[in-house]
């Protein structure tokens, strides 16, 4: 797989990813208004950072490993500002429920598929992709799980914590590992690139607000199971 191939793949993955992630949003309460003008800002953000990429305009060919981390974790932060500084996009973030913000963390099995399939293609150090791989599956997997249990009443907190924990290790050690082990072998404009700048915040992001909303529910009376009652007689008896 020649890189511009793998770069037009990854522009589908996360075409696809955006519209996946506006599902998830509309399955709640927020206007329709509200989702076309986010959706639009993403695709806008994605014709960018394709733009960035392909004419290797983002970054110099010779940045340092600790100046890139220093990058995508500045991106990252910079994402989280505008998420929650534009009133109409924080209002529709924090009335997600815990089912849409795990939910939301599926479309990642897609993306440890293709990592997958880069580093059997060549694209990627195979072992990098091989473990990426299978970290990114397993925590599309571990969310849609805790998402069903949440939806059933089924230890949905207790797996939604496992599945927070595991899939923000997953990123943080990816974005580690990518930009102090792997960029001198790909370079910083990879198509693994279309992965950290656009899908990774959202992610990120997603995971702590689902954790926040693990830590307020702490303390409160669970009231969604069924309560068992007594069956009352099914008449007074009459005073003699």
């Amino acid at each position: 797989m020649s890189e511009y191939t793998a770069a037009g793949f990854m522009l589908s993955l996360n075409s696809m990813m955006v519209i996946y992630t506006l599902w998830v949003i509309s399955l709640g309460t927020s206007a329709a208004r509200v989702r076309m003008r986010l959706g639009a800002a993403l695709l806008i953000w994605l014709m960018l950072l394709h733009w960035g990429l392909s004419s290797q305009s983002i970054f110099p060919a010779n940045i340092s490993g600790v100046t890139f981390l220093l990058a995508i974790l500045s991106f990252v932060g910079a994402v989280g500002a505008v998420l929650f500084s534009v009133a109409p996009v924080r209002r529709v973030l924090l009335n997600l429920s815990q089912e849409q913000l795990l939910l939301a963390q599926g479309i990642r099995v897609f993306f440890g598929a293709g990592f997958l399939m880069q580093a059997s293609l060549g694209n990627l150090p195979r072992s990098f992709g091989i473990l990426d791989g299978w970290t990114h599956i397993a925590a599309g997997f571990l969310g849609l799980v805790a998402a069903f249990s949440f939806a059933k009443h089924a230890n949905g907190a207790r797996r939604a914590w496992f599945a927070n924990i595991f899939g923000l290790a997953d990123i943080l050690i990816v974005a580690t590992s990518l930009a102090l082990v792997l960029l001198p072998q790909i370079g910083p404009h990879h198509s693994m690139m279309y992965a950290v700048f656009l899908p990774a915040p959202l992610w990120l992001w997603f995971h702590v607000l689902s954790l926040r909303k693990l830590v307020h529910a702490r303390g409160v009376p669970d009231t969604t199971r069924t309560k068992m009652t007594i069956p009352s007689s099914a008449g007074s008896r009459s005073a003699s």
